[in-house]
This record gives structure tokens, C-alpha cells and sequence, in this order.
């Protein structure tokens, strides 16, 4: 079996993206929601001459699209030239996307559809500046006041230190349509740990448990590790109940109502929703790189559960809607990030029903999986990581032998505190406060008390001082 080097891990410089949340004042704010709909507009008219000039039979590049945008009137694109290129080279990578998908099966189509907002560049030296007086001011074009806010103070994440303006690159601001904010998407380099080795870690994929990674330490152990994803689902779940109430309530609205209301909740409870898991996938990709990393992975196979929402029948509806909220894509992308190492997929039919160490076929029912021929006991995701190791390294599921010592380790995604802990902890702050609150109304009724016998004293030998003529 692969053994682990002693090569210690690779470092290398990586592009990290810094999501700032920003407050405009409210001439800023009219002047970028105006550019995100004008930049909407050119992207729809590139769309538009795109199209037209396929049905000429002319297949236009990304320079041509760009001069296209570029030579509109400037009452057209009151835009900076910057902001206007950016556009015209994300059409031409999203209809290189559409072609790359369709080669490969993917039944997608070319961009088509029109949009209502799109976000603005701001390229050094060009699109934006830093001014005299600590302030970030983003150009809108010639003769267009600019945009001024404050100067965000981005921290790298690794080395928790200030990253400087001249280091950024080029930054977006972009319009959250759930939270109803601005928010500036700033990109900067920083230095990433990433693994180095020729171990080989297999990954299976499930809705539970995100990811079960699976690698040979030596010859005669195995080591497992199972990172669970129940508080996605939970999230999830909250999220689709919110919002049938919701639109529940909308649907018994009528003209004239106060349906924006209930539309705004929508909106906040789905942009809260976002920002929870996107924290829930990165916290999976961080605990399965860590894994990655510590045993020198070369290279990185999972099981190909690509476009299983599509094969699922339509009679098991609950089995769809879970399947389409699973976010495998995004766990999978950051994982690559995190690790440096690009992902293949195998094909993982029968993994959860062979048995590693006789290749029997069984039909599990649970979370475990129980031989019935050699009794052999395992989790149910960590023996579909197993098998997928053994076809990642031999082709084939192969036994990996009665004496084989299997290593599982079990991780939450997130160290937060369960429902039942956080009540125990609120009733322990009530008491704390409630005990609290009685030894301070104590003390101060102890302080009261305590006045008023000194004042009772001073007042007694105060009289007593006083001579008897003057009582006379």
C-alpha cells in the first residue's frame, strides 16, 4: 500500500477574495443602483449583438465583443471604460463555459437571458483610488461624481495581518438582492499551505455526512475520517419552512396590500440562509484539507456523484429535494482550493453494499454496514471510502485482508453548541444573574442600614458637644 513521505507540506501563493459589507451614503447609493442597471443594459445589448452576429455565421472573440461595448455612444455607457471591458470579457467566458458544457453533455444554453443588475469593476490606478484623507473613492466614469466610502481594513486570514491597498486586486462592488446591501468583493494574495506527497485519499460523498475521506497510513491501517453535515440539512429545513409560510401568507394577499413586507422577509431569510452555508462549506472543506495535508495526499479521488439529482425518479420527490439542495459542487471547488490538488472522479456504484474484506454484496438498511457472510462491521460512509481507495489504487474493489486495522474519527463541521446546550447555558446565566441581583440588593440594603446608624451617631455626639447655655 501507498505509504506517507516525510516530505513536509508545500506552501504557495493562492487569491483569496474579501466580502466586505459597505454602507453609502444616499447620493452614492442612487449613483451605483443607476451603474448596476446600466451595466445590466450592456451585458443584455452584447447578448443581443452576440446573437445577431451568429446568425450571420460570424463567431465574434473577446476583443471583438469589447470593441463592440467600447464604441457604444456615451450616453449609452456612462460607464468607465474598465467597468465596460470587464463586461465584455465575462460574456465571452460564459459563452465559453456554455460550449465546454455541452461537449461534454451537459445540456445548457448559450448566454440568452436578460439581466436587471450587474456588479462594477474597479481596476488599480483606473477605477478607483485612495485619497488623501483615508478614503476610497470608485470612478463611475467621466464627468460622473465617484463613489466615496471608507477605507475596509482586510485582514488575511492565515497571518492575520493588514493587507494594504496597493495589494488588492480588482475589486467589485456588488448588490446582495436578499440582504439588501452593497458589498465590495475585494481579491488579494496570500500564502496557503497545501499538501505534498504521493498518498492517494479517496472521498465519498453524501447528504449526512458531506464527505468521508479514507487513506492508507501503512500496509496494515487505514484511516477514516467522517465529518458530519446534519446542520445543513438542518438549516435547510428551517429555511423551506420560513418560506412556505411566507408564501403562504403572499398568496392570500390582494392589490393594494402590504405584500412587500412579506417579500422583504422572504428575501432576508434566504440571504441569511446563504451566508450560513457558505460558513457550513467552508468549514467542511477546512476539516477534510486538514486531513488532506496531514497525510501528504498526492492525489484525490471521489466518487462521481455528479448529476445524480437528474437520474433520481420523479416519484420520490423528497429524495429530489433533497438532492437538489445538495452542495457537493461548492464543497468539492473549495476543497481543491484549500488542498491545491485537482479532483478526479471514479465511478462509485456498489461501494456502500461490497464488503472491504470479503467483496461480498450486502443491502444495508442503517448508518452501519453489516456483513452477513464475514461479519464484518464498518460506518456506512467509511466503507464506501474504503472501496473507492481500493479502486482509485488497484482498479477493481479489492479485499483488503481480516487483519487491516480501520481508524474512524468522527468530526463535527462546526464546533457550535447544540439546542440542549444552549438552554442549559441560558438557565445557568438566569441563575447567575438572578443570585447576583439578590447579593447586590443585599449589599445595598446592608449599605442603607449602615447610613443611617452612622448617621444616628453623629447626630448623637453632635449633641452631645453642644454646651448646655446654648440648650438654655
Amino acid at each position: 500500500m501507498v505509504a506517507i513521505p516525510s516530505s513536509p507540506p508545500a506552501s504557495r501563493e493562492v487569491v483569496r477574495t474579501a466580502i466586505v459589507p459597505v454602507t453609502l451614503s444616499g447620493g452614492d447609493y442612487r449613483r451605483a443602483h443607476d451603474a448596476h442597471h446600466v451595466a445590466a443594459g450592456l451585458w443584455d445589448q452584447g447578448v443581443d449583438w452576440v446573437h445577431g452576429e451568429w446568425k450571420v455565421k460570424h463567431n465574434p472573440g473577446k476583443y471583438d465583443i469589447r470593441a463592440f461595448l467600447t464604441s457604444l455612444p456615451r450616453e449609452q455607457r456612462p460607464l468607465c471604460a474598465q467597468t465596460t471591458e470587464a463586461i465584455a470579457h465575462d460574456l465571452h467566458e460564459a459563452i465559453k463555459t456554455s460550449r465546454t458544457n455541452r461537449k461534454n453533455g451537459i445540456k445548457v444554453r448559450s448566454p440568452w437571458r436578460k439581466k436587471n443588475c450587474r456588479p462594477l469593476s474597479f481596476s488599480k490606478h483606473f477605477g478607483r483610488r485612495v485619497r488623501s484623507d483615508n478614503k476610497l473613492n470608485l470612478s463611475l466614469g467621466r464627468a460622473i461624481p465617484g463613489i466615496v466610502l471608507g477605507l475596509p481594513a482586510i485582514t488575511d486570514s492565515v497571518t492575520g495581518e493588514l493587507v494594504s491597498p496597493e495589494l488588492w486586486g480588482e475589486i467589485q462592488l456588488c448588490w446582495d438582492q436578499d440582504n439588501r446591501q452593497f458589498s465590495l468583493h475585494i481579491p488579494y494574495s496570500s500564502r496557503r499551505m497545501f499538501s505534498a506527497g504521493k498518498a492517494v485519499t479517496a472521498i465519498d460523498e453524501g447528504i449526512i455526512n458531506p464527505m468521508a475521506l479514507a487513506t492508507w497510513v501503512d500496509g496494515q491501517t487505514i484511516n477514516v475520517t467522517i465529518i458530519n453535515g446534519r446542520e445543513a440539512r438542518a438549516i435547510k429545513r428551517q429555511r423551506n419552512k420560513a418560506t412556505g409560510r411566507l408564501q403562504s401568507k403572499m398568496s392570500k394577499t390582494k392589490n393594494g396590500s402590504r405584500k412587500h413586507r412579506l417579500v422583504a422577509a422572504t428575501k432576508r431569510t434566504k440571504g441569511k440562509t446563504r451566508l450560513q452555508l457558505r460558513d457550513f462549506d467552508h468549514q467542511v472543506a477546512r476539516k477534510a484539507a486538514n486531513h488532506v495535508i496531514a497525510h501528504k495526499t498526492g492525489r484525490l479521488v471521489a466518487g462521481d456523484v455528479r448529476g445524480i439529482e437528474y437520474k433520481t425518479k420523479q416519484k420520490r420527490r423528497m429524495g429530489r429535494q433533497q438532492l437538489s439542495q445538495f452542495s457537493r459542487g461548492t464543497q468539492v471547488l473549495y476543497l481543491a482550493e484549500k488542498t491545491g490538488l485537482d479532483i478526479e472522479h471514479l465511478n462509485e456504484s456498489g461501494s456502500t453494499k461490497t464488503c472491504p474484506v470479503c467483496a461480498a454484496r450486502n443491502c444495508p438498511s442503517g448508518r452501519d454496514h453489516r456483513c452477513k457472510v464475514c461479519k464484518f462491521t464498518c460506518h456506512r460512509d467509511a466503507l464506501g471510502a474504503i472501496n473507492i481507495l481500493q479502486e482509485a489504487i488497484h482498479g477493481s474493489y479489492v479485499p483488503i485482508g481480516a487483519d487491516v486495522v480501520i481508524r474512524v474519527t468522527y468530526l463535527r463541521d462546526a464546533l457550535r453548541w447544540s439546542p440542549v446546550q444552549c438552554n442549559t447555558h441560558r438557565m445557568v446565566q438566569c441563575r447567575k444573574a438572578i443570585t447576583l441581583g439578590s447579593a447586590k440588593n443585599q449589599a445595598s440594603a446592608g449599605e442603607t442600614l449602615s447610613s443611617k446608624a452612622k448617621l444616628a451617631i453623629s447626630s448623637t455626639s453632635s449633641l452631645e458637644r453642644v454646651p448646655l447655655a446654648a440648650v438654655a
